[in-house]
């Protein structure tokens, strides 16, 4: 046997190389996880403790609505350590996160009877649910997890958004309590809010909410009032008088404002008054006209802001004395809408120091006038750079709803059509509506639909309102 002397070939063993990206398969079925979980959560929504010192009937998978809609869900009740109340672990939906901040208030709904009807009606055949309300205004920053339900539902929440909330500072509770009613000539115009001492202990602050459309009524000169419900006459000739108020005035007080004839300028939330005892016999006189409603005008339109027109000048032989006329005057396109008696007596030939201011304009002479009736048309001085509008003017039909526009200092009057009455120089305003002889010439405006309709024409006799020159 012959031998073979070349060396016998072994096998090499190597290990056989992966596709590099199968190494990343671990970090991104990691990731994928993660990403699952998370957005598991996120559609789960956020839980928050909602402490109650009663559970009232509330069950676990009770909903949470805000303004009527499920925002989130009542996952379980269960009672505090000491058995001191109860927690309610709540699960907000994702998009009603923003709820979970300062401010929130948690309410639970369920049947009562109070002075203002039957509350939580939708409750005696249905499931008790949890109600919240957002603040006011949104704090922000850091997300809040624990949260103290009100015993009671918060007075706010029966009061449409945009009213006025003033504080009035009282010498005495009165036996106010929140909830009590504002009232107007009699009428339901807002609530009280809270009741409470003042930081130093001075007065009792007590917190109104007006609502939206009456928000108007109150002005810088309003006086306020507490109304105990019983009020006692005794006279030699009338005898004994009583008069007993509502039955919720009785139980919570009741608080009733006037405002003068001649109204101040409108307030501001946080404006501060009196809460006198009792009213003062001539504020029951008062009879200011003021716009009621949602707005004035129409949304969106803007009221007219005239100027203020003077004439002066000194007139006479041997005792030369100096007269004035004022009026108000709309820029328009045309020119300034004035009164037809502005400046149209001026002895010229006679007058001497003679001045004449439109606005900001001050000019040599008085300006020509154009057009026939009681409102004229006065040349400018210069191009005007916003004109009224053209297409906001039209004429005068039948007596309407309308508004009446001064300078700033003067609050804006309201006219109800009742008070007007349609004659030949226009609409006649009646003797209850009066009106001073700075309002001469201010422009009116017609609520229905912003249009301007004429000018307030002011003398001895009264007012009325002149058609605009061509729409007679």
């Amino acid at each position: 046997m012959q031998s073979n002397s070349e060396p016998i070939p072994t096998a090499e063993v190597r290990a056989a190389r992966s596709p590099w990206w199968l190494s990343w398969i671990p970090l991104i079925a990691l990731g994928v996880a993660v990403y699952m979980v998370y957005s598991s959560l996120q559609e789960k929504g956020l839980l928050i403790t909602v402490e109650a010192g009663e559970g009232h009937g509330i069950r676990d998978g009770a909903s949470v609505q805000y303004r009527g809609i499920r925002v989130g869900t009542v996952e379980e009740v269960r009672l505090r350590p000491g058995l001191q109340g109860v927690d309610l672990m709540v699960r907000l939906d994702d998009d009603a996160r923003e709820l979970a901040q300062a401010g929130t208030e948690f309410w639970i709904v369920y049947p009562r009877v109070g002075l203002d009807g039957i509350q939580g009606i939708d409750t005696v055949v249905g499931a008790r649910y949890l109600a919240v309300a957002p603040p006011r205004t949104s704090a922000g920053g850091a997300v809040q997890k624990t949260f103290q339900a009100r015993t009671e539902p918060p007075v706010e929440d029966y009061l449409e958004e945009g009213g006025l909330e003033i504080v009035l500072d009282a010498p005495s509770k009165f036996g106010m309590e929140p909830g009590a009613p504002v009232t107007y000539r009699g009428f339901w115009i807002g609530r009280v809010v809270s009741v409470a001492l003042a930081s130093d202990a001075t007065v009792v602050e007590v917190r109104l909410r007006i609502a939206r459309e009456y928000r108007s009524l109150v002005r810088t000169n309003s006086v306020f009032w507490e109304e105990s419900g019983i009020e006692l006459d005794l006279s030699l000739t009338g005898g004994i008088t009583l008069d007993v108020g509502t039955l919720r005035s009785l139980l919570v007080g009741a608080i009733a404002m006037a405002t003068p004839s001649y109204p101040g300028e409108t307030v501001e939330d946080g404006q501060r008054f009196a809460l006198v005892a009792g009213p003062k016999k001539d504020w029951m006189d008062w009879r200011p006209a003021l716009p009621i409603g949602l707005g004035a005008l129409p949304e969106g339109l803007v009221p007219p802001q005239p100027v203020e027109g003077e004439v002066s000048w000194r007139s006479g032989r041997l005792l030369r004395s100096r007269n004035v006329q004022r009026a108000w005057l709309l820029p328009t396109a045309e020119g300034l809408l004035a009164p037809a008696d502005f400046a149209h007596q001026v002895p010229v030939e006679d007058a001497d120091d003679l001045t004449v201011q439109l606005g900001d304009w001050i000019v040599a002479t008085v300006p020509e006038r154009r057009g026939e009736g009681a409102v004229r048309i006065l040349a400018a001085p210069e191009p005007i750079e916003s004109p009224w509008p053209r297409e906001r003017m039209r004429r005068l039909g039948d007596p309407e709803d309308c508004m009446v526009y001064a300078g700033k200092a003067l609050p804006a009057q309201s006219i109800a059509s009742y008070r007007l009455l349609a004659s030949p120089r226009g609409w006649e305003v009646s003797e209850d509506v009066r009106f001073s002889r700075e309002w001469h010439g201010a422009p009116v405006i017609a609520r229905r639909d912003g249009a301007l309709v004429g000018l307030l024409i002011v003398r001895e006799g009264g007012a009325h309102i002149a058609p605009l020159p061509g729409n007679d």
